[in-house]
């Protein structure tokens, strides 16, 4: 025969133990969770050391950054001044010069003084003028003087015109004086300090009108002065 009153019992008995396991006991509180497990030492990370506004480690990289802030600033001022120093003297040191030939002889002048350099056109001979002028010349309306630089270059008489042939045109003095040149060959620049005087043997073979020599692609130019080679005296003398 079943014993009901003990099934019942332990039936009870059961139910007790399930609520117990569900209900919280006092020591945690109503409403309050089970405290979690600690974490084991070895896997909580250290804390970040605060940055301290002053501190010596705060100041190192600072310092350290401003050295080469300093240094790097002194370098671009001394780069600049020393470009700035070079494009001021440049100008000064350098020559930018025409060079041709005359009689195979290679010359060279100042460019800034050219004002046009064109192909033969009609001579027009002048009445009683100086023996230096050989005519004058219409270029666009404007009248160019036409001078003989050859006879005081120590060269004959130039003969019939090339397809080279050239007159260069330079300001004299707000007056357009024209020479004739066998060949122009091209603008090259040189500095000051390559111009080296001209070689001479006796006293009586210098010439004011050459201000020096200089090489270009190992030909020697001889560098004129336009003030001295174009003077009307000088010039007069030379071809009388």
């Amino acid at each position: 025969m079943v014993d009901l009153v003990k099934i019942r019992k332990k039936a009870k008995k059961g139910k007790e133990e399930a609520r117990s396991d569900v209900i919280p006991s006092e020591s945690e509180g109503p409403g309050r969770e089970a405290a979690p497990s600690a974490p084991e030492t070895s896997q909580i990370a250290p804390p970040p050391e605060p940055q301290v506004p002053g501190s010596a480690r705060d100041d190192m990289p600072t310092s350290s950054k401003l050295d080469r802030f300093k240094e790097q600033a002194g370098k671009r001022r001394e780069a600049e001044a020393g470009k700035i120093a070079e494009e001021e003297t440049a100008p000064e040191s350098q020559l930018e010069l025409l060079t041709f030939v005359i009689a195979r002889e290679q010359y060279a002048v100042d460019i800034e003084r050219i004002v046009e350099i064109v192909t033969p056109r009609p001579l027009t001979r002048i009445p009683n003028a100086d023996a230096s002028v050989v005519g004058i010349i219409s270029l666009r309306g404007t009248i160019v003087t036409l001078v003989d630089v050859r006879k005081k270059l120590g060269h004959p008489p130039a003969g019939e015109d090339t397809a080279d042939t050239r007159i260069v045109v330079i300001d004299q003095r707000n007056e357009m004086i024209g020479f004739v040149v066998d060949r122009v060959l091209r603008v090259v620049k040189t500095g000051a300090e390559t111009i080296e005087p001209p070689p001479v043997v006796h006293s009586t073979e210098l010439d004011e009108s050459i201000r020096g020599v200089f090489r270009v692609s190992d030909a020697l130019t001889i560098l004129l002065d336009l003030d001295k080679l174009l003077d009307s005296r000088a010039l007069a003398a030379s071809t009388a």
